[in-house]
This record gives structure tokens, C-alpha cells and sequence, in this order.
């Protein structure tokens, strides 16, 4: 039997001395005392580091990692197509960068990219998050056609791209497989999202039955009230597992939703009957307070995108009015692959926009706000992909991560707070993904053949 021995190990809320954990197959064994080791047990000690449970990256669009660098400027006026409240496109008197514009700067990248392009590409940014210590992706996929629209002789071929790049890192992947009908209500077809259109609900589910016969783990993800008329959302309502949608990350987004529907977008999800505790809303950074009370209610979630949400000016998630909402974190268009980042960032957030601090709060306890980050960016994220994991309780899935707390960042500091609020990837030293070790001192095996390939196929993109 094989036992890791940390320093400290991450349990029960607490960093305990002297702990070591069993991995049994793909899963926590035992953990037991130092002193009460098995005899004849193999014990790998970790002197210097910390063993905490895998962070969970639940809302990743991969193949915009190779929008990294290439977006950070105002490549001036243009057409958008920003849906106003008439679900029409919206006017400006004077350019302004925006989510709009980089969203069609995005498309251009979705169209540029073959399927090898696809898969190289996502399995650089698996690669990167792998290093920073997320275990498991939850991968809101939507590029399921060729660029013109043509289906490929296997239907799923992107899809199981995007699988094979998590495979050849070891990352754990849901494949929250995308729902999209349109470019918004009562517009023309977008010849720039032709790869995502699907023909009707019904080839949304097939697609999800083929790929879990396929031994895939999938969730569904209609993409948002924009994307999906009604109907739409009411058919796929019949699906079983984890549901994951845009919601609200965009003012124009909700006028289009009123001017369609007389209802908010998440009030769409509730009346279609998706709306519950396998629901997860995607950013949420402008949901008024029914809205929050609906969700609240319904037991869903929240993923924030902190990261992805700063860098496109969505706005800011309302930490403070959701008290009773389970959060998850994603990293979504990989601006920055860093879940501690993204954990603090929530937080941060809410100081900003309230002029308060400890915002998750109140906790009397000094690591209270830590854990609670802590929570989401791990069992929070699990949860809302249905993985069994994000904790080291015995029996569930052996995803860890080992950090180095011997890093000058973390010396003289109560740690665990130190570790969400000042930590960064470069602590994280080793990475292990249902018991087997796919990062071990700061390296990954594959990383220069990963690296390579990606770079190829995003010069042959014009990246």
C-alpha cells in the first residue's frame, strides 16, 4: 500500500502536521496519523510542501488560449454584433473595445483552427492549467463543425479532439458539449459562427448519448437564452446530468431576453425546467435580486470567471448579495491559467465594489474566508461537474496537488490564508489526477512536445 506524507496535509478545513494519505487505485484511501503507518507501507515523504485537493477549473473555453497576447489592444472601429434590446445590433456613436469586439476577434481565431489546431491548442492550455494545480476542466465546448458548417464524417470528431489533448496531459475532463440554434433573436445567421450551430435540440442530445457511450464524462451546456429559443431550452430539459449556461454576462444580453421573452434570462432556464441543483450560471455578473432568489432556491450554482470577467469588462460578480450560493471558479478565455487568482479575485471584487472588506464573511475564525475560497475553487467545482472530488475524504477520487511552502512568499505568514490570498502556480510542485502523478517537480513530461504543437498549429492559424 503507497501513502503520501506532506508536512501538512488539508483536512477537515485545517492544515494538520503529520498526516499521510493513502492512494488506493484511483482514489483516497485511508488517512492516518504519521505514527500509525501500516507496516510494510511505502511512504513517499513530501518534506516542504502541503497537500491540498485538486483545484477544479469548471467553465474553460480552450482553444482561446491562443487568443493570449493578440487581444490586448483596440484594433479599432468595426462592425459588432452586440445584440441591442430589440435583439437588433446595437449602434455607438464612437468606437469603443468591448466584449463585442473581442468576441468577433475570437471567431476569427474558431475559424482559423483545423482539428489538429484544436487539439494542440487545448492541450496547451490543459498543460498550463495541470501546472497550476487544477486536476479536473469542465470544457464548455463549441466548436463541433468544419468552418463552413459541414459536419465531419464522425460528428463528434472536435469534441473528441478536445478529449484526446486532456488525455495526453492527464487532466480530468467533463465535456460540457454546447447547445447553439442562432446569433440571437430575430437575427441573420452569423457566417462567423457557423461551426457551432446545431440543427435542432434532438442532435444535441444524440450527440451527448454517442459521446458517453464513448465512455466521455458530458454535461450539457445550452449557451445562452441568446443562442437558445425557448424550445429549445424545454426539449433539452429531458437531459439527466450536469447543466452549465451563460447567464447574464452581458447588459445587452438581458434587454434581448426582456424584449423576447418578458423574462430575465436565468427566470428563461427556471420556466424551460433546467433551472436546479445540477445547474450551474456561468458569470452572473448583472442578475438583479429575484434572480438570485430563484437560484438560491433552485440549489444551483455560480461559476465566476474573475480573471476572464476583468479582462473583457463583464462587470463584477455580486458577492455580497449571494449569500447561500454554492460558487465555483473558471479560468474561460485563459487570459490567466491561476486558480489561486481566480479564488482571491471574488473576494477582492466585492471589497472593490463595496468598500468593505471580508466580504465572504462574517467569520470569526482567521482562516474562515480562505477556506470558504478555498471550498469553491475546489468540492464546489466538483460538485458542479459531478465529479466525486475537491476533497481528501476516503473513497473519493485521488486528485491532489502539492504546493511548496518553503517559498519565501509564504515564510512568517498564517498560511492558509497566505495560500489563497498571496499564492501563485509557482508554489504548485507536484500534481497527481486519480492517483497518478502527472506533474512531479514543477515538470510535466510532455510539456516541450505540448508547447511545440500548439505553437505550429497557431502560426498556421496566423496567431
Amino acid at each position: 500500500m503507497s501513502f503520501l506524507l506532506p508536512d501538512l496535509l488539508y483536512s477537515g478545513c485545517a492544515l494538520h502536521p503529520a498526516l499521510a494519505v493513502q492512494i488506493a487505485g484511483d482514489r483516497v484511501g485511508r488517512v492516518v496519523p504519521a505514527a500509525q503507518l501500516p507496516a510494510g507501507a511505502v511512504v513517499e515523504r513530501l518534506p516542504g510542501r502541503a497537500l491540498l485537493p485538486g483545484f477544479v477549473n469548471a467553465h474553460s473555453h480552450a482553444f482561446q488560449r491562443g487568443l493570449r497576447g493578440h487581444v490586448q489592444y483596440a484594433s479599432g472601429p468595426g462592425p459588432t454584433s452586440a445584440p441591442g434590446p430589440s435583439g437588433g445590433g446595437s449602434s455607438r456613436p464612437a468606437f469603443a473595445d468591448s466584449f463585442w469586439t473581442w468576441r468577433d476577434r475570437m471567431y476569427r481565431l474558431a475559424n482559423a483552427l483545423d482539428p489538429d489546431g484544436v487539439e494542440a491548442v487545448s492541450a496547451l492550455a490543459f498543460l498550463e492549467m495541470a501546472r497550476a494545480g487544477f486536476t479536473t476542466v469542465g470544457e464548455f465546448h463549441y466548436l463541433h463543425h468544419a468552418p463552413d458548417g459541414a459536419r465531419y464524417a464522425d460528428p463528434d470528431e472536435l469534441a473528441l479532439r478536445v478529449v484526446a489533448a486532456a488525455e495526453t496531459v492527464g487532466i480530468r475532463i467533463v465535456l460540457l458539449r454546447v447547445a447553439y440554434a442562432r446569433a440571437g433573436a430575430g437575427l441573420d445567421p452569423n457566417p462567423l459562427q457557423r461551426r457551432f450551430y446545431d440543427r435542432g435540440p434532438d442532435d444535441v442530445l444524440a450527440a451527448l448519448a454517442r459521446l458517453r457511450a464513448r465512455g466521455v464524462a458530458v454535461g450539457l451546456a445550452p449557451h445562452s437564452v441568446r443562442a437558445c429559443p425557448a424550445d429549445w431550452l424545454t426539449a433539452l430539459a429531458a437531459f439527466d446530468g450536469p447543466v452549465h449556461a451563460h447567464v447574464d454576462e452581458q447588459p445587452a444580453e438581458i434587454a434581448a431576453s426582456l424584449h423576447e421573452h418578458g423574462r430575465r434570462p436565468l427566470q428563461v432556464f427556471a420556466d424551460a425546467g433546467l433551472l436546479g441543483p445540477r445547474f450551474t450560471a456561468v458569470h452572473l455578473t448583472h442578475p438583479d435580486d429575484d434572480e438570485l432568489a430563484l437560484l438560491r432556491a433552485a440549489g444551483g450554482r455560480v461559476c465566476v470567471c474573475p480573471t476572464t470577467e476583468l479582462d473583457l469588462g463583464d462587470g463584477l460578480f455580486p458577492l455580497d448579495r449571494a449569500a447561500g450560493i454554492e460558487l465555483c471558479i473558471g479560468s474561460d478565455s485563459h487570459a490567466l491559467i491561476d486558480p489561486f487568482t481566480e479564488l482571491r479575485s471574488i473576494e477582492w471584487h466585492a471589497r472593490a465594489a463595496t468598500g468593505r472588506r471580508n466580504v465572504m464573511g462574517p467569520f470569526e475564525h482567521p482562516d474562515g474566508s480562505a477556506n470558504a475560497l478555498l471550498h469553491a475553487g475546489t468540492r464546489g467545482g466538483a460538485l458542479a461537474l459531478g465529479v466525486d472530488a475537491g476533497t481528501l475524504a476516503p473513497g473519493t477520487l485521488a486528485d491532489l496537488v502539492a504546493v511548496d511552502i518553503a517559498d519565501v512568499a509564504l515564510r512568517g505568514a498564517r498560511l492558509l490564508p497566505a495560500l489563497v490570498f498571496s499564492g501563485h502556480p509557482g508554489l504548485v510542485t507536484d500534481v497527481w489526477v486519480g492517483g497518478r502523478r502527472i506533474v512531479a517537480g514543477r515538470h510535466h513530461l510532455g510539456s516541450e512536445a505540448i508547447v511545440g504543437a500548439a505553437e505550429r498549429a497557431l502560426e498556421k492559424a496566423g496567431g
